[in-house]
């Protein structure tokens, strides 16, 4: 099903470094780059004979294969062939380059008709995040992202998929969530728990966040590799000054005790896109599921 045009967050900025890095993206293989301008996308495929660029180097400010040299510029155009030194080299011997930004730590692509990037609109923010220090590590979900993203905006499975860590402290039962829509997003306000109550927030296509408590906010964005499996880069937002190597090591920590729960339950759910689910019986403490469900609506 097509999508409307929209920033998506795929890469953590950390990641690149100054080697070509390979990532596979909504099922396409891709090489990340850095020029001496910005962070370059193209499909990890030299046009000559199909060797992964991610393998060669970048010089020159342009990427070289590694099984021929041919180098490509940012743009995508071929501008050197040390094995034809003689030869013209035609417009047309290159391939695409994806539009990208690097804005708040990620790498963002865009999906939509091709614009340079000052011409698209600003990629969407958490407010509350801003100035803030984090902690960070990534993961590998074996599901859809769409299901992915449905889990996390799920409050009502914690005391079942999460009974002995943090859904411990709740009891079966009814699960009263306050929904807050608003234009690209929407919020869930638990009301069930007694004192502050925890509020999540997810903002189109693939980025939420969990306000926990006064100095703690949880973040993910959820990046699709494939149809069956997600990327998910999670971050620990803390007010308080705590060293980075800690609250990485806490953020990891979190992701491999807390969403490994998740995994094996997401991973059985059919089918496996959540556009494809239109037979599901809903309840009302799917609320956040539902505001979820009516975005990729409106967005299609």
């Amino acid at each position: 099903m097509a999508e409307k045009a929209h920033w998506f967050p795929v890469l953590a900025s950390s990641e690149l470094g100054k080697k070509p890095l390979a990532k596979t993206r909504f099922g396409e293989r891709l090489v990340f780059w850095r020029s001496k301008e910005s962070v370059v996308c193209m499909p990890n495929r030299c046009p000559h004979r199909g060797a992964a660029l991610s393998l060669g180097r970048v010089v020159n400010n342009n990427i070289a294969c590694p099984f021929h040299g041919l180098e490509f510029a940012p743009g995508g155009k071929c501008v050197h062939m040390p094995v034809e030194q003689s030869q013209r080299i035609t417009d047309d011997f290159g391939l695409r380059s994806y539009t990208v930004c690097e804005v708040d730590g990620y790498v963002w692509l865009w999906r939509g008709d091709e614009s340079p990037a000052a011409e698209l609109p600003p990629v969407p923010k958490h407010s509350g995040l801003i100035g803030l220090r984090y902690g960070e590590s990534t993961s590998v979900w074996p599901a859809h992202y769409t299901r992915c993203i449905e889990n996390v905006c799920d409050f009502s499975h914690l005391p079942f998929v999460h009974s002995k860590t943090i859904g411990r402290a709740m009891r079966d039962g009814p699960t009263p969530v306050e929904l807050e829509e608003f234009t690209g997003g929407f919020r869930g306000h638990l009301m069930k728990q007694k004192g502050p109550k925890p509020v999540l927030e997810f903002l189109y296509p693939n980025m939420w966040m969990l306000h926990a408590s006064h100095n703690i906010y949880m973040t993910a964005v959820f990046v699709p590799v494939d149809d069956h499996s997600t990327e998910v880069y999670g971050r620990s937002y803390y007010r308080l000054p705590i060293p980075k190597i800690l609250a990485d090591g806490y953020t990891r920590l979190s992701q491999l005790i807390v969403f490994a729960e998740d995994w094996p339950v997401v991973a059985s759910q059919e089918p496996w896109d959540v556009n494809d689910a239109s037979d599901e019986r809903l309840l009302p403490s799917d609320a956040p599921v539902i505001a979820y469900r009516k975005l990729l609506r409106n967005y299609q």
